[in-house]
């Protein structure tokens, strides 16, 4: 969905939902989560999956490493962009959120069968596409 926000249209039909926060704020909203009726799915070093009405919503925790870096926790933990969190408000049919830099999007799409075992599917494809094209200014 952060393309979609990125676009300011719904650019295909979502199943899951991604979201990124700080580490600090894990044990409380898993349990916020669980109490609003989103069963755990998986638990990992830097992520927690949810399900609830057929909706996949995972979160990646992120922190501050010693010498400053954002890092999503793990083994060896994934040191991101120092502008992967901009500020900039993202608006889409009256939802405001903030967005990842799409230079970080591409990073996360790169490393994604890396950190979950999981292979690229034929929509990460088609997401890596539209970033390339979003970070070239062709969008």
């Amino acid at each position: 969905m952060a393309i979609d926000f990125l676009l300011g249209k719904i650019t295909r039909s979502h199943t899951d939902i991604d979201l990124v926060t700080w580490l600090h704020y894990r044990e409380h909203l898993e349990q916020a989560l669980v109490n609003a009726g989103f069963q755990i799915k998986q638990v990992g070093e830097f992520q927690t999956d949810f399900l609830k009405n057929n909706v996949d919503v995972s979160f990646v925790f992120v922190r501050y490493s010693d010498n400053g870096d954002i890092v999503a926790k793990g083994f060896p933990d994934w040191v991101w962009r120092k502008d992967a969190l901009p500020m900039e408000l993202y608006n889409l049919r009256g939802v405001s959120i903030n967005v990842l830099n799409p230079y970080q999007l591409l990073e996360e799409k790169r490393v994604y069968e890396q950190g979950t075992g999981r292979t690229l599917r034929p929509k990460d494809f088609k997401s890596i596409k539209i970033i390339k094209q979003i970070n070239d200014g062709k969008s």
